[in-house]
């Protein structure tokens, strides 16, 4: 078992490739036989697959041969050596202990027989105990040789310590392979196997004991006696308990690693230097296809945006042209410096005002004094202003009810528009000075 077990690993890396040469060249002979065809030549495409397929086919049958000699080979546990189910109670244990006896006792088949009955009768003794009999069958013959253990806690705590080596020598070696072979494409899929494998482990570990209720308190287990969740290994071999499922569990990750290793590069090949470049520059184009629509769709976000702004502010006139989705972008998609200059300004007091309403304090106090000054202000030279036109308006009207002239009128109303620039004027130079003071302040401040 030990020689032939490590060849059979082995022949994962010679076995596969010349089975299938002979493979290929017997199912060749009989294609050109009974189709009357010629067989595809090396190299073309139909040779390739034919190849992929045979190997493929011959892979998983090797794989199912493993599989089969794993669980054939399986050393068969005490119930199974006494001919009983694992949930026989303690009198149907002792009752085909006796029959055992009778049959294979040394005094009847010989000193070649002592070995074995030797084993049994310890098992006997052993599985006569509750807390034994429930390590027994999650971790093996091993469990009834660890003598530091009495309960059924400790029995737990050690057999995970021992079930722990297993996946440490696996993930170092998982580790080795993937800096010895960066570029394979099964690294990940190892990893996930040997994650999979872990849980399902787990829940052997965890799944309720066959054997009859007893006075045992499990920890982190179900009550010994309780419904066992139905797998496909215990479908399989009903006669088994966890800790076979668990070594067949380590064996079939094993195999799966060898096959995922030899099987994949042959069936899915790496592509050549060739088709690897004409797929980056297909991506290439396309890529680059994206990022002119992106640009095309935000430049026309950013004219639908500063569309509005065009007018007398900016003394740019506001047309179909300005507004991207009525023709082609103006300027080459970029908008007018006016604009641009515009929105800086008032962008630039925006953010002076709210950092000066957030930092609190003095500066915010006199802003807020400034605001609602302004408010006022503007709210008196409205109202002046609207005094000045309905003047104008009834002086207008008696003059040209005089002198029959309506040049009167407009004059008035000309100096009446010259009085209220006038009057805003030192509205304009206060705000320019705390603008001034603003922006010397938040310097200051960093």
């Amino acid at each position: 078992m030990l020689v032939t077990t490590p060849l059979k690993y082995a022949a994962w890396y010679y076995l596969p490739g010349y089975a299938t040469r002979q493979l290929l060249s017997l199912f060749h002979a009989v294609y050109a036989r009974v189709l009357r065809r010629q067989p595809p030549a090396p190299g073309t495409p139909a040779y390739v697959f034919h190849y992929r397929m045979t190997y493929l086919f011959f892979a998983v049958v090797y794989l199912l041969y493993n599989l089969y000699d794993a669980a054939a080979t399986m050393e068969p546990n005490y119930y199974e050596i006494l001919g009983l189910a694992p949930t026989a109670d303690d009198g149907m244990l002792k009752t085909a202990f006796r029959q055992f006896a009778r049959k294979y006792h040394p005094d009847r088949v010989g000193a070649q027989g002592e070995a074995l009955f030797m084993e049994v009768r310890d098992a006997y003794d052993a599985l006569k105990s509750p807390v034994k009999r429930f390590a027994y069958e999650r971790f093996g013959p091993d469990a009834l040789r660890w003598t530091q253990c009495t309960t059924v806690r400790e029995y737990v705590r050690h057999g995970l310590l021992q079930a722990s080596g297993f996946y440490i020598v696996s993930l170092c070696g998982l580790v080795f392979f993937s800096f010895v072979s960066p570029s394979s494409p099964v690294s990940y899929w190892r990893y996930i196997m040997l994650a999979f494998t872990a849980v399902y482990e787990l829940l052997f570990l965890l799944n309720p004991s066959p054997s009859p209720p007893s006075a045992v308190t499990p920890v982190l287990f179900a009550e010994p006696g309780a419904a066992t969740h139905t797998n496909l290994f215990s479908l399989l071999w009903p006669h088994r308990v966890s800790y076979q499922h668990v070594r067949f569990l380590h064996t079939l990750w094993v195999l799966g690693c060898f096959a995922l290793s030899n099987v994949a590069p042959a069936v899915f090949p790496s592509p050549s230097p060739a088709v690897q470049e004409k797929w980056i520059l297909t991506e290439t184009e396309q890529l680059a296809k994206l990022a002119g629509a992106i640009a095309l769709e935000s430049n026309a976000q950013l004219s639908t945006l500063f569309h509005p702004v065009h007018g007398p502010r900016t003394g740019t006139p506001a047309t179909e042209g300005t507004f991207p989705y009525l023709g082609a972008l103006p300027n080459e998609g970029r908008p007018a410096d006016e604009v641009v200059a515009l929105l800086a300004t008032e962008m630039e007091h925006l953010l002076l005002e709210s950092q000066m309403r957030a930092d609190g304090g003095p500066l915010r106090s006199a802003v807020e004094g400034a605001v609602e000054r302004r408010k006022r202000e503007g709210a008196r030279d409205v109202g002046r202003s609207s005094s000045l036109k309905a003047f104008a308006t009834q002086g207008a009207w008696r003059r040209q009810d005089q002198n029959g002239s309506a040049d009167a009128g407009v004059g008035v109303g000309v100096g009446a528009g010259a009085s209220a620039g006038a009057m805003g004027t030192p509205v304009r130079v206060r705000k320019e000075r705390l603008l001034g003071y603003v922006r010397g302040r938040s310097r200051s401040l960093g």
